[in-house]
């Protein structure tokens, strides 16, 4: 028992000179030696005070080197022993000090770097992918009828809007459509446009002679004059429909046919600037750091 008892004397004397000696080093501006025989002693760091010491000795070393991430290590040593002993006042002491010339010096305690990456990385990647655009998938429908001949050209509307771009701020998306028949042409509308069409009877549309929403119509976004050649249509924000017509004495029976349509996405030139200014965000909080 009394070999024990002095060998854990022994060690705690060890200590103790081990630590003066370090404060000595301190002191002197040896940090780097000073923490050399730190590791030697509790290279874990199991100690109070051991963590104590690192953490000034790092303080000194961020002094010299203005390094901020030195000022952050020395900052999580000392937090380590506050932590491990509140009651300290030597640690609590130096850990205020420390905060005090890091809030002073306007070093934030953590770290942004990896953030300031990883922006960056994204930004990059958009600005990427954004330039060679994505292209969707084809889309294939089948449309069970189409208006018969007999309606010379008249211009009929789905009830239902189109999709706009959701994000017209950020992305430009351009779709394209064809289908299988060369005796069909397809619209694009607005709402105002869709509601003047809708507002005159079906039969008057058919009989009258002015073009109005029919296929010599100026007033449309977008006429796609036959399958072939098909439809390219900006989506933009607000609603819009798609109207249908037929041209020619070919279909008498109105027939149904196959729509075909692919979607293409780039960055839009707001897009691009934010982008832009979302990259240099990134960077910024990198150099800051």
């Amino acid at each position: 028992m009394a070999d024990k008892k002095n060998n854990i004397l022994s060690e705690s004397d060890k200590q103790r000179k081990v630590w003066k000696k370090v404060e000595k080093l301190i002191a002197q501006n040896k940090a780097e030696d000073a923490l050399l025989l730190l590791r030697e002693l509790d290279e874990s760091g199991s100690h109070q005070t051991t963590l104590r010491l690192a953490g000034m000795a790092t303080h000194k070393i961020a002094r010299q080197t203005n390094s901020k991430s030195d000022y952050r290590k020395a900052a999580s040593l000392l937090r380590d022993s506050v932590n491990m002993n509140p009651k300290e006042k030597k640690s609590s002491r130096a850990y205020n000090d420390l905060l005090n010339e890091m809030q002073e010096n306007g070093i934030r305690r953590r770290s942004f770097r990896k953030v300031g990456y990883a922006v960056t990385a994204i930004a990059t990647l958009l600005l990427i992918v954004g330039t060679i655009g994505i292209t969707l998938e084809p889309v294939s429908r089948e449309a069970p009828m189409s208006p018969p001949s007999f309606t010379q050209g008249t211009i009929f509307f789905g009830p239902e809007p189109l999709r706009g771009n959701p994000i017209p701020l950020l992305l430009s998306a351009e779709a394209t459509v064809n289908w299988d028949r060369d005796d069909i042409f397809l619209v694009i509308a607005d709402e105002d446009k869709k509601k003047e069409c809708d507002s005159i009877p079906p039969i008057e549309r058919i009989l009258s002679d002015s073009e109005t929403c029919k296929a010599g119509d100026s007033e449309f976004e977008v006429v796609g004059e036959n399958g072939t050649t098909g439809l390219t249509w900006s989506p933009e924000d607000g609603e819009y429909y798609v109207g249908i017509g037929t041209l020619g004495e070919t279909n008498p029976a109105g027939e149904g046919f196959k729509l075909d349509v692919t979607i293409e996405l780039n960055l839009s030139a707001s897009g691009y600037v934010l982008t832009l200014l979302f990259g240099a965000i990134g960077v910024q909080l990198i150099r800051n750091d």
